[in-house]
């Protein structure tokens, strides 16, 4: 069994063709579904996080909340479902319409949670404006995830300052309660994350846009597993668009290929350099019961 626990379904109509184009990031085209759907059920992926991703601030650009609610509604057994938004107007207020999406998502559609995104929206998590989120999300129960790493593509679309790990832990020192996923294991700052998650349980991290460094990546687990936090560590596609980023025309072997780095690379690796080995229930933490840990199943 499989979770992928991160990936984004959207429709173009939803970005900003101009100021894609002249930041030189390619345009997106629409998430074909029964594509998306062949292509995990051929990875052997049971479940996936569905998530679109608001950049609505800075880019005038979203994925579409609405094909996230319609992909939700049309696979329920397949999709967890967050919603995606920014908790800051253009002018750096709270964003109050934002928080009652994200309440309504929850409390109407069933989401489990909300995606974060400080450096496409030019804001820091740490942000006083920022807080009724954490509050909201708190309350609810629900998972808070963040993009909060170095973006590799130009680089202007999500600055480098809005990312440093200090802001994220003074969010988790006064949200210790909160439920919260870093993505990409928070490139580059990997042993902040670590240390965080083993001060506070309720932090998780995902491999997405790892596997293409099988060796930094392999390293990277030997340490999750030093500090004690391989166990809130999942594997996630980062599915984003066929052709673009670290995907291939074929996602679907993508995803094979990764999942089996995971499941045996990995270890592989770790034998030939001499570093401690993987144990079965280790990797099957990662490829979904860590996940399954975090959601309730």
């Amino acid at each position: 069994m499989v979770i992928d626990s991160h990936l984004h379904v959207l429709k173009q109509s939803n970005f900003n063709r101009i100021n894609f184009e002249e930041l030189g990031h390619p345009f997106p085209e629409d998430t074909q579904l029964d594509s998306l759907i062949s292509w995990l059920r051929g990875a052997g992926v049971e479940k996936a996080v569905i998530m679109g991703q608001d950049m609505s601030r800075i880019w005038d650009s979203s994925c579409g909340e609405e094909y996230v609610i319609d992909c939700y509604r049309r696979y329920p057994d397949v999709f967890i479902a967050l919603a995606s938004v920014e908790p800051v107007d253009k002018y750096g207020r709270f964003k109050k319409s934002a928080l009652d999406y994200f309440e309504k998502a929850v409390k109407e559609y069933g989401f489990k949670g909300v995606l974060l995104t400080p450096p496409y929206g030019q804001y820091y998590s740490d942000d006083p404006e920022v807080y009724p989120f954490y509050e909201k999300i708190t309350e609810l129960g629900v998972v808070a995830q963040f993009h909060h790493c170095a973006q590799l593509g130009p680089i202007a679309l999500a600055p480098l300052k809005y990312v440093n790990p200090n802001s994220i832990n003074d969010v988790l020192v006064d949200f210790p309660e909160m439920k919260v996923v870093v993505e990409h294991l928070n490139y580059p700052w990997y042993e902040e994350l670590f240390f965080m998650m083993a001060s506070n349980p309720n932090v998780y991290a995902d491999l997405a846009m790892t596997y293409n460094r099988p060796m930094n990546l392999t390293w990277n687990l030997v340490k999750a597993k030093e500090f004690g936090v391989i166990d809130r560590i999942m594997y996630a596609s980062d599915y984003w668009v066929a052709g673009q980023g670290v995907f291939s025309k074929d996602p679907g072997e993508d995803m094979k290929k990764w999942i089996d780095l995971v499941r045996n690379g990995i270890n592989h690796i770790a034998e030939k350099c001499g570093w401690p080995i993987f144990a079965k229930n280790e990797i099957d933490g990662i490829l979904y019961k860590n996940a399954a840990k975090l959601y309730g199943f």
